[in-house]
C-alpha cells in the first residue's frame, strides 16, 4: 500500500512537469522563425515582369522592417503605387510595416510582394534581411533564404567564354587590374581596382617580392618594376597597366618598407573620426579609403586623426570650406623613421539643396515609422506589465486564501484538541466518582 502511494506521487510530479513544459513551449517557441523569398516565375525574358514575395514561417509578427536587395543591373523595381512605407536606395528596398491595431492582427505566411522588370540576360539573386517583432515587442531570431531568377536562356560555359572574349575585345580601353597579390602577407588595404596605393612592411631578409597582377582585359600590357633587390628603407613597386588600344593606362603603387625595426615603421592611425558624422566603412587602420555625407549647410568639419605611435606625425590636407559634391581630404601619416608614409583618404560628399530636402523628408518618414514600432513595443510592454501585476495580485490573493484556510484548519484542530481534553477529563472524573462509590 505504501509503495502504491509513492508511485502515484511520482506520476503526479511527472504530469505537472509536462504541463509546465508545454506552457513554456507555447510561450517562447515563436521567438525563432524563417524568412524566405518566393517568385511566381523562375525563368523570364527581358522586359518581362516577375513578382518576388516575402514569406515568414513558424512565427507571427506585429511589426517589421524589410531590406530586399536586388541586382539593379539586371532588374528594375516596378513601384505600383506611392506607398509611404517603401524607400528605394540603389539596389535596396526598405519596407516598414506595423500592426495599427496594436498587435491584434499580426502577419504570417506571405507578407509582401514586390514587382521587378528584367533588363539584362543572366542569373540574378534576390536577398532578404530585416528585423521582426512579436506582439509583445520581442525581437524574433530569424534565418533568411535568398531567391535566384534566370533571365533569358541559361548560358553554357562555352557561350560564356565566347561572350567574355568578345567583351574583352570590345573593351579595348580598359586598363584596370582584376587582381593584385604578393607572395608576402601584410599588404594593406585589401585590393580594389579603384585603389591605386598600397603599403607593406617586410624584414631585412626579404630580397625580392613576387607580384601577381591580372588585368581585367587579358590583352592589356602589364609592366612591373621595383620588386627585386629591395634595399633597406623605402622601396616603390610600380605596376603599370596599359589598355590594348594604348589609349589609357593605370599605375598601381606598392610602398614597401624594409626594416627589422617594425615599430619605427608604424604608420597606423589609432583614431580617425569626424565630429557628428559616421565614416563609411567604419574605421579600421587597414582601410585607407572612407566616405561621409554631410548636409547642405555644412561649411566645415572637425576631423580627429591620432596615430598609434605617438612619435609619428600626421598631416591633414583639406580645403577650408566644403563645396557641393565631392571633397577629398588626405591624411598623411609619417612614421618615426621619417621615410615610411601612409595616406588615408576621406571623400566628403556635401548635399545640394534639393538633395537635402529629399534627405530630410526620408529621415522624417523613417522616424515616424520607427515611432510606430516603438509605440507598439511600449503598448506591448505595458500589457506585459499589467499581466505581471494581475498575476502577482492573483498569487497574492491565492496565498491569502491559503493562509486563511490554514489558520481555520489550525483553529479547528485546536478546538478538537480542547474537546478531546475535556472529554478525557470528564471520563476521568466519572471514573474517580465510581471508585469512591465502590469503596
Amino acid at each position: 500500500m505504501k509503495f502504491k502511494n509513492i508511485k502515484i506521487k511520482i506520476l503526479l510530479i511527472v504530469f505537472l512537469f509536462l504541463i509546465s513544459a508545454n506552457s513554456y513551449y507555447k510561450t517562447y517557441a515563436n521567438t525563432k522563425g524563417n524568412v524566405y523569398l518566393e517568385s511566381n516565375k523562375d525563368v523570364i525574358e527581358i522586359n518581362e515582369e516577375v513578382e518576388i514575395s516575402v514569406n515568414i514561417d513558424n512565427f507571427t509578427t506585429a511589426a517589421y522592417t524589410l531590406y530586399l536587395y536586388f541586382d539593379n543591373d539586371k532588374f528594375e523595381f516596378v513601384k505600383e503605387n506611392e506607398e509611404e512605407n517603401i524607400n528605394v536606395d540603389g539596389n535596396r528596398i526598405i519596407y516598414v510595416w506595423y500592426d495599427k491595431e496594436g498587435g491584434n492582427s499580426p502577419r504570417s505566411g506571405e507578407t509582401e510582394t514586390f514587382k521587378f522588370k528584367a533588363k539584362e540576360e543572366g542569373k540574378a539573386t534576390f536577398n532578404i534581411n530585416g528585423e521582426f517583432y512579436t506582439k509583445k515587442g520581442q525581437k524574433v531570431e530569424t534565418s533568411f533564404k535568398e531567391k535566384q531568377i534566370q533571365i533569358g536562356k541559361e548560358e553554357t560555359i562555352l557561350e560564356k567564354q565566347a561572350k567574355e572574349e568578345i567583351g574583352q575585345d570590345k573593351n579595348l580601353s580598359n586598363s584596370k587590374l582584376q587582381n593584385l597579390r604578393l607572395n608576402t602577407e601584410g599588404m594593406v588595404p585589401d585590393f580594389n581596382n579603384n585603389t591605386y596605393d598600397y603599403y607593406i612592411t617586410v624584414k631585412n631578409d626579404i630580397k625580392d617580392i613576387e607580384v601577381l597582377a591580372i588585368a581585367e582585359n587579358k590583352n592589356s600590357k602589364i609592366q612591373i618594376e621595383g620588386n627585386s633587390n629591395l634595399k633597406e628603407g623605402l622601396n616603390l613597386i610600380k605596376v603599370q597597366v596599359t589598355s590594348p588600344d594604348k589609349t589609357s593606362s593605370s599605375t598601381y603603387l606598392i610602398n614597401v618598407t624594409k626594416t627589422n625595426d617594425l615599430e619605427s615603421a608604424n604608420t597606423n592611425l589609432e583614431t580617425l573620426a569626424i565630429e557628428n558624422y559616421l565614416l563609411y566603412p567604419a574605421f579600421d587602420n587597414t582601410v585607407t579609403n572612407y566616405n561621409v555625407e554631410v548636409g547642405d549647410d555644412t561649411e566645415q568639419i572637425n576631423l580627429l586623426a591620432i596615430p598609434e605611435d605617438e612619435n609619428a606625425t600626421v598631416e591633414i590636407n583639406k580645403e577650408d570650406t566644403l563645396k557641393e559634391g565631392n571633397n577629398v581630404i588626405k591624411i598623411t601619416v609619417t612614421a618615426r623613421n621619417t621615410y615610411t608614409k601612409k595616406e588615408y583618404l576621406i571623400n566628403v560628399y556635401k548635399r545640394n539643396s534639393k538633395e537635402e530636402i529629399k534627405y530630410q523628408e526620408e529621415q522624417k518618414e523613417n522616424q515616424e515609422k520607427l515611432n510606430g514600432i516603438y509605440e507598439i513595443q511600449r503598448i506591448s510592454n505595458e500589457e506585459e506589465q499589467n499581466d505581471e501585476q494581475e498575476k502577482e495580485q492573483q498569487e497574492k490573493t491565492e496565498n491569502n486564501q491559503k493562509e486563511g484556510k490554514e489558520k481555520r484548519n489550525h483553529l479547528v484542530s485546536f478546538f478538537v484538541l480542547i474537546a478531546i481534553v475535556l472529554v478525557l477529563a470528564s471520563i476521568s472524573i466519572l471514573f474517580e466518582k465510581r471508585k469512591d462509590k465502590i469503596k
